[in-house]
């Protein structure tokens, strides 16, 4: 089973570095561009994200993202692939998250916290301090990056939709804060997906890998 895993937003491919699958298995976590040490450009797109990943993600049997991750899974989907998302939205939500780019709330989404407060709000408080050790320090201009890629978040319409030709189900964080149950509903009700529930926050396959991985390969099944 090949398997591509995507991360989102502030964090990295280390996301997935938890997760044990089976000898059969073959990961592959690359990172999103834009997000890594060479810089995000000022004309970042999620287009031009699929002009680097695509490639990956037509060899996978299956596409896992999260947050926006999930997003570029859902535009890389060929009918009847496996997508799994988790913490992610397809629709109106990313709207909101470009107001946020707007000059008289954009520091205190970015200038002010630099995503820390996200990493540290959106997960269990005993997975914060691990959270924030291992995606808290982007570098250096790293507030006006995530600036950049929010302004870019553009999915297209009807993304959603798309996903009822493949075979997608959701795991989801009970206690997650950013993307909350009525968002996995709607996720869920769009694509016709199967819903599964972990008890963490938003940032799933680090604070419950061992339960993550178990519904990512079918060996639990969780309501």
């Amino acid at each position: 089973m090949k398997v591509v895993a995507v991360h989102g937003l502030p964090t990295s491919p280390r996301l997935w570095e938890k997760l044990q699958l089976p000898p059969n298995w073959e990961l592959n976590t690359p990172l999103v561009p834009g997000l890594g040490d060479d810089g995000t450009p000022a004309d970042w797109s999620l287009d031009l994200c699929l002009e680097e990943l695509a490639p990956l993600a037509d060899k996978a049997d299956m596409l896992v993202g999260h947050d926006l991750g999930g997003v570029l899974c859902a535009m890389m989907a060929r009918p009847g692939q496996g997508v799994v998302l988790s913490g992610t939205a397809l629709g109106l939500y990313w709207s909101a998250i470009r107001l946020t780019t707007l000059p008289q709330v954009h520091r205190w989404f970015y200038e002010r916290h630099g995503g820390r407060r996200f990493l540290a709000g959106g997960c269990l408080p005993e997975h914060a301090g691990s959270l924030l050790e291992a995606f808290g320090d982007h570098g250096p201009g790293w507030p006006a990056r995530m600036r950049q890629i929010a302004k870019g978040m553009k999915p297209p319409r009807d993304l959603a939709r798309r996903l009822r030709s493949c075979g997608v189900r959701l795991i989801w964080g009970h206690r997650d804060p950013w993307y909350p149950r009525r968002v996995a509903d709607a996720v869920k009700r769009t694509t016709g997906g199967q819903l599964h529930w972990l008890s963490c926050g938003h940032f799933a396959p680090w604070e419950d890998p061992r339960g993550f991985a178990a519904l990512l390969t079918g060996r639990e099944q969780r309501p």
